[in-house]
């Protein structure tokens, strides 16, 4: 009778002990806890409104603060006002965007319709590219929360996706 040889497979086997699992587990939270921590940090730095003629970025600023405290003086190649003044940020408000059109014949129907089942509308043009589209927004909202809501509700009973839209206040004005 002839004996077949096994071919020995190559395993890797990692043994732990409680005290690595426990080790293991903690490193884990703190690297989702980061995580979760730099998402809502991003997550506010994206919403917040922010005024087209300083554009330096939170890391610049936050440089320039700590720079400061400090007593030293803060140059960068980014920063061209003085540091030293609070920046005043223009009033904003959320509104929902439920459509865009090239025409504008097509965005005065929509912003009609809208009227019509009650909502408070308005519609302005928003040049890109030497093309101009004209957006139809739905409401005027002072924070976030009651957009979402509002947003909520209009999908459910309009089937429409609308798009919360951050807006400056001069805008609304036109």
């Amino acid at each position: 009778m002839v004996v077949k040889k096994r071919q020995k497979r190559f395993a890797v086997r990692f043994e732990l002990g409680f005290g690595a699992f426990f080790g293991l587990g903690v490193v884990i939270f703190c690297i989702f806890l980061w995580m979760f921590l730099l998402g809502v940090w991003a997550g506010q730095t994206v919403l917040s409104p922010s005024s087209s003629e300083n554009k330096k970025s939170a890391l610049t600023r936050l440089a320039a603060d700590i720079w400061q405290d400090s007593g030293l003086t803060f140059n960068s190649v980014e920063s061209t006002t003085d540091l030293s003044q609070p920046e005043e940020k223009e009033p904003s408000l959320f509104s929902l965007q439920v459509g865009s059109f090239r025409d504008h014949s097509r965005a005065e129907n929509a912003v009609s319709e809208w009227k019509k089942l009650g909502y408070t509308v308005f519609s302005f043009s928003a040049d890109e590219n030497g093309k101009s589209n004209w957006r139809v927004f739905v409401g005027r909202f002072e924070n976030l929360a009651d957009a979402n809501a509002s947003a909520a509700a209009l999908e459910r009973s309009h089937n429409v996706r609308p798009y919360i839209t951050l807006l400056p206040e001069k805008e609304l004005r036109k």
